[in-house]
């Protein structure tokens, strides 16, 4: 996410920021040989989205493992993009727009290659509302942020998604020993658990946001 968050430093999201910090930092320190490169932060962010449309085949197929695996690289590459760029001095608002673009076109890669593979059953409906919720966090972020307040709440955010579900992916092979004819139940119960917590967030965010702008309001006036 290329320029950093801003995080409420209250609660959870106060935790969640320090987390944060310490892996940025951990990254920064990890890729600081590509800001002497001619790697462009650009570059990252597309190579990050060509991964992402790999995931989708691999959840499409059922090739859950993989995809978990992929998942993760996806996202260690869209954090690699707004790193080099901070390093090498490119942070551009151009680059953040593409990033943030890149980013809602992974995540529908993401989920439309589990809506392929679940599209008979109930969790299609659970994949299609973790989809929407998922979208509305990322857009009431943004809108609220162009009409003046800057505090971000709620849980369920595109690192917390990403990371839920590659965790769910990546233990596919131990559930099939216990469900041997369903090794799908951890990335089942995950669907479900976002289809209402990302909705939870992004109604957190739009009150949160109303007092914000409810406040900004009488303190201008």
């Amino acid at each position: 996410m290329r320029g950093g968050a801003i995080f409420d430093t209250g609660g959870n999201n106060g935790m969640r920021e320090r987390v944060v910090k310490t892996y940025y930092a951990a990254i920064e320190k990890a890729v600081r040989p590509l800001a002497n490169s001619s790697l462009s932060p650009n570059t990252l962010t597309l190579l990050s989205l060509l991964v992402s449309l790999g995931v989708f085949f691999l959840f499409a197929g059922g090739w859950f493992f993989l995809g978990g695996l992929a998942l993760l690289l996806s996202g260690l590459l869209d954090t690699l993009d707004g790193t080099v760029a901070r390093l090498q001095g490119r942070t551009t608002r151009f680059g953040a727009l593409l990033d943030s673009s890149a980013d809602r076109l992974a995540d529908f890669f993401i989920f439309a290659g589990l809506l392929v593979y679940f599209r008979q059953g109930s969790t299609f409906y659970g994949l299609l509302l973790a989809l929407a919720g998922s979208y509305l966090v990322s857009y009431v972020k943004a809108r609220a942020e162009s009409l003046g307040t800057i505090r971000v709440v709620g849980f369920m955010q595109r690192p917390e998604r990403i990371l839920l579900l590659a965790a769910a992916s990546l233990s596919a092979p131990l559930a099939a020993v216990w469900f041997p004819d369903y090794s799908e139940v951890p990335l089942v119960l995950v669907v479900w658990f976002m289809a209402v917590a990302t909705n939870i967030t992004a109604v957190h965010r739009l009150l949160a946001a109303r007092r914000d702008l409810d406040d900004s309001s009488r303190l201008s006036g």
